[in-house]
Formats: structure tokens, C-alpha cells, sequence
């Protein structure tokens, strides 16, 4: 995926790269996107300070763990639209994104099957109340990030930096 247009408009970040072994239902639910799927995930910030977080409901087959709003981009969709409608689709909260904190080129792969799939990060702000849209449990601002978190390593460094102050 050529990222020079991003570059453009956010700025430098920095750009990593994973290996993604899934079981062959998962491999299928990304080759159906594509044959280079993208993602996108936000840390949304409101004007107190708090982040947004979310749970699943326990039948969509995530872990139960708090995540930020995202998924996968449909066909033709950038990721900055994806990540605004995810948000708005899993908490009812319009997105306004306001950088590109990082993004993930993972190789995903399942037996002798492989496919890119390229994940972006981003930073936003929204205000209101959360509601959980189809498929959430839950949906809130909270104060802190939670261990108990998917992907928290990659939210810490963001979350630093703009933490309230205790």
C-alpha cells in the first residue's frame, strides 16, 4: 500500500510490520475485503480528558477485553472514513480525526495462504454520551486505559502523551 498520501496529510509516523497467523475462518472474513484489506481503530479523546471504549458482545467471537472503536474498511472505503464510521456505528459519536499515531502492516497467513492487510491508527475527539451500537456490550468514556485491553501496548504511547494530569 503506498502510504505517500498519508504522509501528506498526517505527517511522519511510524509504520511497523506483524505476522498474523489466523485459523482459516478468520484468513477468509479478511480475503473477503480484498486482496489487500485495510483497518482502522481511534483513540477518541472527549473534551474532559476521557477516552472511548468498547466490549463486545460475547457472540461476536471477541475476547473480552475493552477495545477502541474500528474494524475492517469496506471495499473502497480510506481509513479515515472507516474509522469514522466504525465509531459511529459501535457508540452513535461522530469522529473528528485529528492524527495518524502509526500504522501496522500485518502479513497475515493461514496454513499456505497470505494476504497484507494494512491497519491504521488514529487519534480523534467526539463528545456525547456513548450508546452501544449492534454487536457492543458496552460503550464509555473512562479515565484510565485499561490492562485488560486488545492491542493496549499500541494505545500506550498516544495515551501518554495526552493524559490528564494527575
Amino acid at each position: 500500500m503506498d502510504l505517500k498520501p498519508y504522509r501528506a496529510e498526517y505527517g511522519r509516523f511510524p509504520v511497523e510490520h506483524r505476522d498474523w497467523p489466523v485459523d482459516a475462518k478468520e484468513f477468509a472474513r479478511f480475503a473477503a475485503k480484498g486482496p489487500e484489506p485495510i483497518g482502522a481503530a481511534t483513540l477518541v479523546w472527549n473534551p474532559e480528558g476521557q477516552i472511548l471504549l468498547l466490549r463486545h458482545r460475547p457472540e461476536t467471537g471477541w475476547q473480552d477485553l475493552w477495545a477502541t472503536p474500528g474494524g475492517l474498511a469496506e471495499r473502497g472505503e480510506t481509513p479515515g472514513d472507516c474509522a469514522v464510521r466504525e465509531t459511529k456505528e459501535e457508540t452513535g459519536l461522530d469522529l473528528s480525526i485529528t492524527t495518524l499515531t502509526k500504522v501496522i502492516i500485518c502479513h497475515v497467513t493461514s496454513e499456505d495462504s497470505s494476504l497484507p492487510y494494512t491497519f491504521f491508527q488514529f487519534e480523534g475527539k467526539a463528545q456525547g454520551t456513548p450508546r452501544p451500537g449492534k454487536g457492543i456490550l458496552a460503550a464509555a468514556w473512562v479515565d484510565v486505559l485499561p490492562v485488560e485491553m486488545h492491542f493496549r501496548a499500541d494505545y500506550l504511547e498516544p495515551w501518554m502523551r495526552r493524559r490528564p494530569k494527575l
